[in-house]
């Protein structure tokens, strides 16, 4: 033992042996310490990046096309639904000769023609979704009107009547009387015509002067079915219905328009408004019950009366073709309907629509 003391008494021995302690020890922390760091990275929670996925943005749907509204009483398309909707107003328009070329009668969307006294013929104009600004010669009320006004909930536009038409009309309420002397600023005589040919109203007026007394100028109206324009042409060429020697109508078929150029003794029936001759895409002949009444509409001649409820024989000249079918309505506050003669509805095209009324023994008219 004492040996080993004595072996290691030299200062610089112990020196010595004091800095290999001293570096030991500095080894041995420096393992220590990153022992420890590789246990406390070991230890530490990795973070994991995970990519989000990135969401697909899908573009928003188209917005849906803009509804579109049918007329219906000529079935063309308008994108506001009020001009579908619009009180209808049937108009008394003079075929005499002097009251030719009338005005306004190309804008209507349904017009009626039929016997009057005298030998003419007279109109009953139905305007509902084109209006006409001006409109004329407007002569007086018949008793068609008591069949006609109450189909189309519409308003009576006339230049008056006689006393028994008037006495019929002011004791029937669906037919609202917008007539000359009790609406004078719904009308105006023009003066390159002779009287009583030449006063002349507006439909958007007497809707105005019917919203002002208080009369719904909308309505909600039934019609007539309505389809497209035939691709191919028929072969017709010409409708006649000769009424009489001072209102001989004719029709003439225009294939390149698909519709019917009107005649009126043998001449193009022009539309003084719009200087072009007044066309039809469905003609309609009606074979109608029509007899005299016991009123009086002058000093030779009584009125007629027309019976247009129930049913009765029917052509339809559409697309160059004709085809008949029998008419059907029954009862005044309803819309007429049009089948073939297998029972079908009948489709008309879209467009103007001319009814001709004939009494049911008419044999005169005739196409080819």
């Amino acid at each position: 033992m004492t040996d080993f003391f004595t072996r290691f008494k030299s200062p610089h021995t112990w020196i010595t042996i004091g800095l290999i302690v001293l570096l030991a020890g500095s080894v041995a922390f420096v393992g220590w310490a990153i022992h420890d760091s590789r246990q406390s990275a070991e230890a530490a929670p990795v973070e994991t990046v995970v990519e989000e996925e990135l969401e697909t943005v899908k573009p928003p749907p188209p917005p849906p096309p803009p509804p579109t509204y049918f007329c219906p009483l000529d079935g063309t398309e308008y994108a506001d639904r009020d001009i579908t909707l619009k009180r209808a107003v049937v108009v008394q328009v003079d075929n005499a000769p002097a009251a030719r070329p009338q005005i306004g009668l190309g804008l209507a969307d349904i017009v009626y023609e039929g016997m009057a006294e005298g030998q003419v013929t007279r109109f009953s104009a139905v305007y509902l979704c084109r209006d006409a600004e001006v409109v004329g010669p407007v002569r007086s009320a018949r008793l068609i009107n008591l069949e006609l006004v109450p189909e189309y909930q519409a308003l009576l536009a006339n230049s008056g009547a006689s006393t028994g038409v008037n006495n019929a009309i002011a004791a029937d309420p669906n037919v609202p009387n917008m007539n000359h002397g009790t609406y004078p600023s719904a009308y105006w005589r023009v003066s390159d015509r002779y009287a009583p040919h030449n006063l002349m109203t507006s439909t958007s007026v007497i809707r105005q002067m019917a919203a002002e007394a208080g009369m719904p100028v909308q309505v909600e109206l039934d019609g007539p079915f309505f389809k497209a324009d035939a691709a191919v042409p028929g072969t017709l060429s010409y409708i006649s219905i000769p009424y009489s020697p001072w209102a001989d109508v004719s029709y003439n078929y225009n294939p390149a328009d698909n519709n019917w150029l009107r005649f009126i003794q043998g001449e193009p029936h022009m539309d003084a408004g719009t200087s072009t001759q007044l066309t039809a895409k469905n003609v309609i002949v009606q074979y109608v019950n029509s007899y005299e009444s016991n009123i009086k509409e002058d000093e030779n001649n009584y009125g007629l009366i027309f019976d247009l409820t129930g049913t009765g024989r029917l052509l339809v000249f559409r697309d160059g073709e004709v085809i008949s079918g029998t008419w059907s309505r029954p009862s005044l506050g309803a819309i007429t309907t049009y089948l073939d003669d297998s029972g079908s509805p009948i489709q008309l095209n879209q467009g103007p629509t001319w009814i001709q009324l004939v009494p049911t023994e008419f044999p005169s008219v005739t196409w080819g």
